[in-house]
């Protein structure tokens, strides 16, 4: 993008030619090192075509238009009208945190801008310019002294049809706003938007190693606690029903239950059980599943209560000494989604 020239959100970034290294960007007030290389392009200052190096670029944090020029940046940032992501809002809660629902569609050259922001700290992003099948969800945080400003944290992208199911294609938390709980936030809507759907998801994959660790974080966290809901109220459930009341899907419900050591199966994974033998637990029917009275020995998920205790314990340990539950994501500000 040209540092003369204003781009309407019809226009689209071509793919670029050559990728130059950006040392640091300047996003809003903020100085920010970058992690790897993004195709930005037209950013041309001059100097000799074989100096592929940028010391810093700047960018506007509301239409994440970028600049080589600090002067022609700050000109921008007193003429851009822009305070807060396009689209609509779905996500308001009254501590400041809000998310935005943007097409990649109907706001293409944000969607490529934001999508080259996130390649400066993502290896193996590789899409930048084909944003139209996707719908991005933009995390954001109201200024605390100028109203009507809210400052960009991260976001996810989810393809709006995914043969496989996927309900995230990726995720990006900007480097001064991570480890404050916010990566796990976006996660958490990603499966409530699938709930909401009636679906469930998973991420698509491969996952980087910081997104595994993420993600099985949230996935013990969450069946752990729904585990313990059931055997509290001495319920059983298919591993279907689990699936469905989480949204993640059941390859990595199961995979769950496994990585924490609570259940072990022969053959199929069909009904979870609590090993506690004494206890004669009532099953619980939900009227969009059919529960299956013929399951033999073999296809019965075992649920070890011990181990559930000792697991649950180990959680609220590591929930006391983390930030797991600062920024947490609370479904009852998301707003009721009309349109799917």
């Amino acid at each position: 993008m040209a540092d003369d020239d204003l781009m309407s959100d019809d226009e689209q970034l071509d793919v670029p030619n050559n990728i130059k290294h950006i040392t640091s960007i300047r996003l809003g007030q903020v100085d920010i090192d970058c992690w790897f290389d993004s195709p930005y392009i037209n950013v041309e200052d001059g100097s000799n075509e074989k100096d592929r190096s940028i010391e810093k670029l700047y960018i506007c944090e509301y239409c994440l238009r970028y600049f080589l020029n600090n002067r022609k940046y700050r000109q921008h940032m007193n003429e851009c009208n822009r305070r807060y992501p396009p689209g609509r809002k779905i996500y308001e809660h009254p501590d400041g945190l809000s998310v935005y629902e943007v097409d990649g569609t109907t706001s293409q050259l944000y969607c490529q801008c934001l999508c080259l922001l996130a390649k400066l700290f993502l290896e193996r992003k590789t899409i930048y310019f084909d944003v139209n099948p996707f719908l991005f969800y933009v995390l954001v945080e109201s200024d605390k002294r100028i109203k009507n400003v809210q400052h960009i944290i991260g976001y996810f992208s989810k393809e709006k049809l995914s043969d496989e199911f996927y309900n995230l294609a990726c995720l990006m938390v900007l480097p001064h706003r991570q480890r404050q709980g916010f990566g796990r936030f976006l996660i958490a809507l990603s499966y409530e938007l699938t709930k909401l759907e009636k679906k469930t998801g998973s991420p698509e994959k491969p996952l980087s190693a910081l997104g595994q660790m993420t993600y099985k974080s949230y996935w013990h966290s969450t069946i752990l606690s729904k585990l313990d809901e059931y055997h509290r109220l001495q319920i059983h459930v298919t591993v279907t029903e689990l699936s469905m009341e989480t949204g993640i899907c059941i390859e990595d419900v199961v995979q769950t239950l496994i990585d924490l050591r609570l259940a072990h199966t022969k053959n199929s994974t069909n009904e979870i059980n609590f090993k506690q033998p004494e206890v004669r637990n009532r099953r619980r029917h939900h009227h969009h599943h059919q529960c299956d009275n013929n399951l033999d020995v073999s296809s019965v998920l075992i649920i070890d209560v011990d181990a559930l205790r000792t697991a649950l314990n180990n959680l609220s340990t590591s929930n006391l000494s983390s930030k797991h539950n600062q920024n947490a994501f609370d479904s009852t500000y998301l707003r009721l989604i009309s349109r799917r």
